[in-house]
């Protein structure tokens, strides 16, 4: 877990002692490139390269690091970008028809530009649910679980509007008001704040985030993005349901930050996971809510890690009395200022 600021940026790397592979996803905030820049480096040092690069989705606080990272002429190479630009939304095959102008896309046009592949395991078509995608036989397992096809067409219609409003770029950022703070909300009362009425995020950008479940070596991760609930929901309840009810994880990267409008109780209620990774330093929209911290402690599993990559925002939680209550541990970044996990 990378210091993305108020976004994501996390490196997976996995592999054996012959060959290991690596995913970037996202990049965070364009100030937070040159604390990334060390770590490529390392990368590169070790005769590496991304094999792949997921930009989740359009947001600023996932992408403008990306556009810092294709500007960089030193950055790692990248055998393909997992990117839903204008013309996945439209689902045109790039077989018969040009991209065009893409309305000025950064991040398109550096694509182009630069002739990096793009969505290479998709056929150049969108990453979407049911979407058939070619990988490496690397023994590693990749499902889709978000976002699909209508969620995806549900941004045509205003993409410019909607993209500048929500952050987009060239943008500015999200006019949607920060969610209560600890201030605000005076005394926690887990207990209460647990049974909050869910409310799923308007936001049609993170409607279209790409998340999906990652196994390598019978470790498994499920990566959200700022992920629509529903969809996240209806694409882990099958999964859960063959094996019993719940869906074992090792790790799950809380959706947008934690924010409580993308983490419901019934998406908590379908998986079994002892590792929670909160990615934010908590600028522009305070994020972790503590509504869904709320709901990560009482049904988030009997014993737990809450994994945050800012130890600011770790502070609030680290609380002995909840801690023993919920049974939960807080993990804060190392010195260097990155959380690592390591299954091997």
């Amino acid at each position: 877990m990378l210091p993305g600021k108020d976004g994501d940026c996390l490196l997976l790397e996995y592999g054996d002692d012959e060959i290991t592979k690596r995913m970037l996803i996202d990049g965070g905030r364009a100030g937070t490139y040159p604390e990334i820049v060390p770590t490529l480096a390392n990368v590169m040092e070790a005769g590496g390269h991304l094999d792949v690069l997921v930009i989740t989705h359009v947001d600023q606080d996932h992408i403008l690091g990306v556009l810092a990272l294709m500007e960089d002429e030193d950055r790692p190479a990248i055998d393909d970008v997992w990117f839903n630009g204008f013309d996945q939304l439209m689902d045109v095959d790039p077989a018969l028809e040009s991209f065009g102008p893409r309305d000025g896309e950064l991040l398109t046009t550096a694509l182009l530009t630069q002739g990096v592949p793009w969505n290479a395991a998709f056929e150049g078509r969108a990453v979407e649910v049911g979407r058939p995608m070619e990988l490496p036989d690397d023994g590693s397992t990749i499902t889709l679980l978000s976002p699909d096809r209508s969620l995806l067409e549900a941004l045509i219609g205003d993409w410019t509007e909607e993209c500048a409003k929500e952050g987009l770029i060239p943008g500015r950022d999200p006019d949607e008001p920060p969610p209560k703070g600890f201030e605000e909300f005076g005394t926690l009362d887990i207990e209460e704040l647990a049974e909050t009425a869910f409310e799923r995020d308007g936001s049609k950008t993170n409607r279209t985030s790409i998340g999906f479940l990652f196994e390598h070596g019978g470790v498994r991760i499920m990566f959200t993005g700022d992920g629509d609930d529903p969809r996240l929901v209806t694409s882990v309840r099958p999964f859960a349901e063959a094996e019993g009810g719940r869906l074992r994880l090792d790790a799950l990267k809380v959706s947008h930050h934690g924010s409580r409008k993308n983490l419901s109780r019934d998406l908590l209620d379908l998986i079994d996971c002892p590792r929670y990774l909160i990615s934010t330093n908590g600028d522009r929209h305070d994020h972790p809510d503590p509504v869904a911290m709320a709901r990560i402690l009482k049904y988030g599993g009997d014993q737990k890690e809450l994994i945050f990559n800012y130890a600011e925002r770790a502070a609030d939680w680290d609380v002995a009395e909840w801690k023993e209550t919920y049974g939960y541990t807080v993990t804060t970044p190392d010195p260097d200022g990155f959380v690592t996990l390591d299954w091997g």
